[in-house]
Order: C-alpha cells, then sequence, then structure tokens
C-alpha cells in the first residue's frame, strides 16, 4: 500500500481506546480535510495513560508524556503541524489526582507547542456521566479498572474539576477545548459508540481548520481498518517480553504514513 507521493502535513494523535477503536475513521478524516498525504505520529493505546505505564491484556506500554513519540518528532523535518489530545479523563479511573494529570497534558503541550503545531484539546463526556446509574457505574469500573474503588460521585467530582482546569489550560496556551455530544455516546458512557464516528470526528477533527466542514463524510473500509490494526508501536511488552518495531510502521496508497508510539 504505497506510492512515491510524500506527507506534507504531520498529524500527532495522544490518546487512549477511543483513538484506537476508530483509528481508520480518524486517519480518513485527516485525509479528507487536506485532500493529500499527511504524516500520521499516534501515541494511542487501549487503556492508555498519560503519565504511567498501563497494561491491557498482557500488552504493556509507557504513558503518553515519557513516549518515545517525543524523541522521533525531534529527528524529523519540520512540516505543518495539527494535534489532538483526547481521552484525558481515562487517567481518573486509575486514581490519578487531576494535578497530576494537568501537569502531563500540559508537558505534552508543551512539547507540541515546540513544534508549532496547531492543537486541540477534547472535553470529557461529563453530560453522559451526570446520567450513569450507580449499577452501570459499578459494571463499568469493574470491566475498566477492575482495581479502582472510586464511587460515581468522587468520579463525577474529578470528572468535573478535570474538565474545568483542561479549560484553563486552553485559555492560557490559546488551545481551542473541544466539547462533545451526549448524543455519540451510548450504554458505554466514555467510549464513542461506532454509529457515532463518522459524525463525531469530522465534527472534532474541523477544529484544525477553524470549523471549516468537509466536503465528504469519511469513507468506511474494512480493508483500511484492518491494516491499520496490524501495525506495531515502536516500543512495548507483551507478556513481559520487550518488543520494538521500526516507524513507520505503515504506509496507505496515497503515501499517508503511519507511526504509532
Amino acid at each position: 500500500m504505497s506510492t512515491d507521493r510524500k506527507p506534507a502535513r504531520r498529524v500527532i494523535l495522544l490518546g487512549a481506546s477511543n483513538v484506537v477503536r476508530s483509528l481508520s475513521t480518524v486517519v480518513e478524516t485527516a485525509r479528507e480535510l487536506w485532500r493529500e498525504p499527511v504524516e500520521i505520529m499516534a501515541a494511542i493505546g487501549h487503556g492508555r495513560s498519560y503519565g504511567q505505564n498501563s497494561c491491557m491484556l498482557g500488552r504493556k506500554i509507557s504513558g503518553i508524556f515519557p513516549s518515545p513519540l517525543w524523541k522521533d518528532l525531534q529527528s524529523r523535518p519540520a512540516l505543518p503541524t495539527v494535534a489532538l489530545v483526547t481521552d484525558v479523563g481515562n487517567d481518573l479511573g486509575y486514581g490519578v489526582s487531576v494535578s497530576e494529570i494537568v501537569s502531563w497534558v500540559d508537558g505534552c503541550l508543551e512539547h507540541l507547542e515546540h513544534a508549532k503545531a496547531t492543537t486541540i484539546i477534547t472535553e470529557l463526556p461529563l453530560t453522559r456521566l451526570e446520567r450513569l446509574s450507580e449499577r452501570q457505574f459499578l459494571f463499568f469500573r469493574t470491566l475498566f479498572f477492575p482495581k479502582s474503588r472510586l464511587t460515581l460521585a468522587d468520579i463525577r467530582a474529578r470528572a468535573r474539576e478535570l474538565n474545568d482546569a483542561l479549560s484553563s489550560l486552553g485559555e492560557r496556551r490559546k488551545i481551542p477545548v473541544i466539547p462533545v455530544s451526549d448524543a455519540w455516546y451510548g450504554f458505554d458512557p466514555i467510549h464513542l459508540k461506532r454509529s457515532a464516528w463518522r459524525e463525531a470526528w469530522p465534527t472534532i477533527l474541523s477544529a484544525w481548520r477553524a470549523g471549516e466542514e468537509l466536503g465528504s463524510l469519511p469513507r468506511a473500509s474494512f480493508a483500511r481498518w484492518a491494516y491499520l490494526r496490524s501495525l506495531a508501536p515502536a516500543e512495548y511488552s507483551f507478556l513481559g517480553r520487550a518488543r520494538r518495531a521500526h516507524q513507520p510502521s505503515g504506509v496507505l496508497r496515497d503515501g499517508t504514513t503511519i507511526s504509532l508510539y
């Protein structure tokens, strides 16, 4: 899946499960926004923390702030750059304090500022959390964060505090903080429902171009989805064994490159 065309723009993606699950849609949306090959650099992963190691189904990966993405970014040639910072609330489930989460995110924003990136941050799904019942909360806490003993009241309070802190951070750094629609979430309170991907990501990512709408919705492709899912990140461990993969680990037909960290 390659061509002689070179990426004309860099897209940096920072997040957890929401980006992993819908990466194909996110990548296609970025390509549709500029109608040209892009260089994707993504520090993402199921259960990904912004600052500490996380492990999911035997695969251990670093936090986003200490990720090797930043060192690799320094070695690459300058390109016009945009960045997405999302899934910031994930660390609340690990019991990390709001101040610690904000310090990790701010560190990432500092790197992005040095890269002259046009950055956007997404809010937390507060409205969906407010509608969450105690029974639903216990189910999802056990499923996603089995070691957590936080209550629903704890999570709601900390999520509101973190959301306010992100707004203040965005205001201080002059970075848009994008609201998320309650309609994008279903029974699962933290993951965008699949049927909303083709609406949600163009709405969010169009902020890179001051809200300019896409000419068409991103096209679905099982082949692209399967190809992206097959790619390995630069550094991780599986069942205690360290592994590495050369980056970029993927190239699409139009010349878009994919690097995972």
